[in-house]
């Protein structure tokens, strides 16, 4: 895999932010760090796929009313969903698949995210928080689903 070209794929669990200049990649059966931000990463995905951040932000916005922590559908296809750990522009800010959850539960006063596959990670953020952003990238999955179905 070439690591300056990553894109968000199905098998995609998290990206990480360690540092303002390196993500780790978690998939269903890999990890990597790439030299990029987490951001970035989201950027170059959506483009990937065929649209801009900044479009499918926009549609995010259109279809739940909301402006702040916006899920964004990567590929609406296969169902990528991602949501945001905090404001999509902090250095600070991971991205989970909303797909790959398994299960998520308070830890140390941070959360405890399992996914399907097994792999756990703690996030510095609180459970409920968590659950905020995740309920509201499972509303955007949902409304978008019943667009499709009419």
């Amino acid at each position: 895999m070439d690591v300056d070209s990553y894109e968000i794929n199905k098998d995609t669990c998290a990206i990480i932010n360690l540092n303002n200049e390196v993500s780790q990649i978690i998939e269903k059966n890999q990890e990597y760090l790439i030299p990029k931000k987490t951001f970035e990463v989201m950027e170059d995905s959506c483009a990937y796929y065929g649209s801009s951040y900044e479009g499918r932000l926009k549609g995010t916005k259109m279809i739940l009313g909301c402006n702040y922590k916006l899920p964004i559908i990567i590929e609406e296809s296969n169902d990528i969903i991602f949501f945001p750990t905090g404001g999509s522009a902090s250095e600070k800010c991971s991205w989970i698949s909303l797909n790959h959850v398994e299960k998520y539960e308070p830890y140390k006063g941070y959360t405890k995210v399992t996914f399907t596959e097994g792999k756990t990670i703690v996030l510095k953020m609180s459970c409920s928080s968590f659950e905020m952003q995740l309920l509201r990238a499972t509303r955007l999955q949902n409304l978008i689903k019943k667009r499709l179905d009419k």
